[in-house]
């Protein structure tokens, strides 16, 4: 084995999870796609599914997920991650409008340490007021449904996109 490669996969063990809630039979982006848990979906193709953060850092928050199961980015191939991406920027668009933010950020953590909580690749679409910039909030809550008030409107504007 090259240096190269063996740099590479201790690299990989160093982020692989140890939650009790890794791997696909307990993941809860799984079972949100086949809909063994609730969620506000967003947003369904045939590879990608996107719903509210039920925790978000501001009202429209919102994950991309790919429907097949891997951890972390490195699961992925290049062209998935591209797909994954593109849907991330159609779902921004309707999100921006929809919650009437002023910018948006793409998150996409990897691993424990990255602060990466679900282990199931995903891209948080965070949309950014002008009176938040150059701050992080705290996580908030929102009723269920402030929710699904959200969770339609942003439905609105994919289906017009």
């Amino acid at each position: 084995m090259s240096a190269e490669k063996e740099m590479w996969m201790a690299s990989a063990r160093r982020i692989v999870f140890s939650s009790p809630t890794s791997g696909p039979d307990r993941c809860i982006f799984c079972q949100i796609v086949t809909r063994n848990a609730s969620s506000n979906i967003v947003y369904e193709d045939e590879r990608h599914i996107a719903f509210l953060d039920i925790y978000p850092f501001s009202r429209g928050h919102t994950l991309v997920c790919p429907k097949e199961h891997g951890e972390t980015i490195w699961d992925m191939k290049e062209g998935e991650i591209a797909e994954l991406f593109r849907v991330a920027f159609k779902v921004s668009k309707a999100v921006v409008t929809a919650v009437q933010a002023d910018g948006f950020r793409f998150v996409q953590n990897n691993g424990e340490a990255a602060n990466q909580v679900v282990a199931h690749v995903h891209v948080h679409v965070i949309p950014v007021k002008m009176e938040d910039k150059g701050r992080f909030s705290d996580r908030r809550k929102f009723t269920p449904a402030e929710m699904e008030e959200t969770a339609a409107s942003i439905r609105r504007e994919m289906a017009g996109s």
